[in-house]
């Protein structure tokens, strides 16, 4: 990265850090999950998270299974904690992740997704010190909380699948380490997807999960994060958590699952069928106007395939998913400030693969 664009992600930086000190004083109202209105998506109430490409076609099947989907970081603005509201850009820009990453999930599951007072986008890529890890602490408490009454309230004991991207998928990785929900994930998790935040071998060893290593083990985990061929990404530390408190750590060795192939290995792999989706706006996209509060009259139509896609993946030496080929090509040309970095985009690229692998570990995990 040249020293221009450091600037230029340094004053970004800085135009989105809050200018003054977590404190309890200015903690936004903790969300009550028995209030509809604290969720994202349920099954029961109308949402984008079922929305489905035309161009495929969706079974129409009895849904035995829920999908608990902890959404990325939309918030940018000057407050260590997102207040919940969904008269805003955050809350757009939820929905758009909604719309193309917890969608691939509606054709076998009901879909739980908990609106949580998700940290600030400048406390978890940067570090911000005691404010960062007092944000994310904040943010955990409403997973950890969303998540107890969906398994007391919700559930109905039904067989589940945890999926997360990014920030969520931070939180998840702490879920999955909780205690109290031990017996609850032994006996119902089905498979997890944390996609976008770094997975280290030293947590699946000490928490006693796996990588998934074929395309319809259950009880595994699937983590990869996304960039253009031979792209190094240069932060070295991220915000983990080691069970007594969040601390930037480096990276060590990255479990990683190629989302084609499913496995580990570190060989190319073609797709050989179209699985990019897009989302079709009606008016202007709050997704990059950091700096907007208030939301705008665009909303999601619908999301699409587009034809003749062509692209291939392999995971690098140092444990992140390289993708080339032509539809990468043209995602690149999309992507402003970030260089080929395609962390937006692990999900979407990889849609189609996803969605036809949760059918293979559902049915697995039901014994059809």
């Amino acid at each position: 990265m040249t020293k221009k664009n450091d600037s230029m992600l340094e004053d970004f930086f800085n135009s989105i850090s809050p200018e003054y000190n977590f404190n309890e004083i200015r903690i936004p109202e903790e969300p009550d999950y028995s209030q509809d209105h604290n969720w994202a998506a349920l099954p029961n109430i109308a949402s984008v998270a079922e929305l489905f490409p035309k161009e495929l076609n969706k079974e129409n099947v009895q849904k035995e299974v829920d999908c608990f989907f902890i959404h990325p970081t939309g918030f940018f603005l000057k407050d260590w904690n997102f207040n919940i509201s969904k008269d805003t850009s955050t809350f757009q820009r939820t929905e758009l992740m909604l719309a193309t990453q917890a969608s691939i999930f509606n054709e076998v599951s009901n879909i739980y997704a908990p609106e949580y007072r998700q940290a600030t986008f400048a406390a978890i890529a940067t570090n911000l010190e005691q404010n960062s890890i007092n944000s994310l602490e904040l943010a955990y408490q409403d997973v950890k909380n969303s998540f107890s009454y969906y398994v007391e309230n919700l559930a109905e004991d039904r067989p589940f699948i945890l999926a997360s991207h990014s920030q969520g998928s931070l939180h998840a990785q702490r879920l999955l380490s909780e205690e109290c929900f031990k017996a609850y994930f032994d006996n119902n998790l089905i498979v997890a997807y944390l996609i976008g935040y770094p997975l280290e071998q030293d947590y699946l060893d000490h928490h006693n999960y796996k990588i998934s290593s074929s395309e319809n083990q259950i009880k595994a985990i699937i983590q990869f994060q996304s960039v253009g061929e031979g792209v190094k990404r240069e932060r070295l530390k991220y915000w983990m958590y080691d069970g007594s408190g969040y601390s930037l750590q480096p990276i060590k060795k990255l479990a990683t699952t190629n989302p084609i192939s499913w496995d580990s290995s570190l060989d190319w792999h073609k797709s050989e069928f179209d699985s990019l989706v897009m989302p079709k706006i009606s008016g202007t996209s709050v997704l990059m106007d950091y700096y907007r509060a208030e939301s705008n009259e665009s909303y999601i139509k619908e999301i699409w395939l587009p034809s003749d896609q062509e692209f291939s993946a392999r995971i690098s030496d140092d444990g992140y998913l390289e993708a080339k080929g032509s539809t990468i090509e043209r995602i690149l040309g999309k992507v402003i400030g970030w260089g080929k970095d395609l962390h937006v985009w692990d999900y979407q690229i990889f849609w189609n693969h996803i969605r036809k692998n949760v059918k293979k570990r559902v049915d697995t995990f039901l014994g059809k």
